[in-house]
């Protein structure tokens, strides 16, 4: 929570008006090109905490290379069918994108596209009664592996984007776009987040805006 309020303000200030207009910058969300820089040249010298926690993300089996797709699936239920599939799916397809941006082993790009490209041919709709928390983790952790792609991966294309955008704008955005008042913050958190994330990734304003209109004047628990 505390990254995510991060995200929304600096310096004990909203960002700018300048800020709330430029174009947004790819990749934008959990990782700039700079800071990826700098996790990777920390790793390479060996300084910690860095080298220790790239040790604990490259020993995870969800960040292995020749990770075994659990799905995917045209309709996920939280806590039913699909669920345990998509959030496995979802993690490996983030850490294997970071670990090729930390690497640039190839094989690792590799298969967080063949994770994504799988998903979001087949994801239609998000169900049952988590399906907020749902669709703002798992969607999260989607677009940041789509976003770190889209601007490292050369094998990445303008169509496998087309395609990240749909599956966001129809099959994730849907159930978290009225976010999640009737439940504790966490929820609404999770959705605000996926929410901008897909706003940037989609390069859409209005969406990334209502996000932040709404974490600043919501009705629900995610609201300051």
């Amino acid at each position: 929570w505390r990254s995510f309020t991060a995200w929304l303000i600096a310096g004990g200030t909203l960002v700018s008006a300048a800020a709330a207009t430029a174009p947004f910058v790819h990749p934008g969300l959990l990782h700039t090109q700079a800071s990826l820089a700098r996790i990777k040249a920390m790793v390479v010298a060996g300084t910690e905490p860095w080298k220790s926690g790239f040790e604990k993300l490259r020993s995870d089996p969800q960040s292995a290379a020749d990770w075994k797709l659990r799905g995917p699936r045209e309709i996920v239920n939280r806590p039913g069918d699909g669920n345990d599939p998509m959030w496995t799916d979802c993690n490996a397809a983030y850490q294997n994108a970071l670990m090729f941006c930390l690497t640039g082993d190839v094989t690792h790009a590799q298969k967080a596209a063949e994770i994504l490209r799988a998903w979001d041919a087949a994801l239609k709709r998000i169900v049952g009664h988590d399906a907020q928390l749902a669709a703002g983790l798992y969607g999260f952790k989607f677009v940041s592996a789509a976003e770190l792609l889209r601007a490292n991966y050369s094998g990445w294309t303008q169509a496998d984007t087309a395609q990240a955008k749909t599956m966001f704008r129809e099959a994730i955005y849907p159930t978290i776009q009225d976010f999640a008042t009737f439940a504790n913050g966490n929820w609404d958190g999770a959705c605000l987040k996926a929410m901008m994330a897909i706003g940037v990734f989609c390069d859409d304003r209005a969406m990334f805006d209502r996000a932040v209109e709404y974490y600043l004047h919501g009705s629900g628990n995610g609201a300051i």
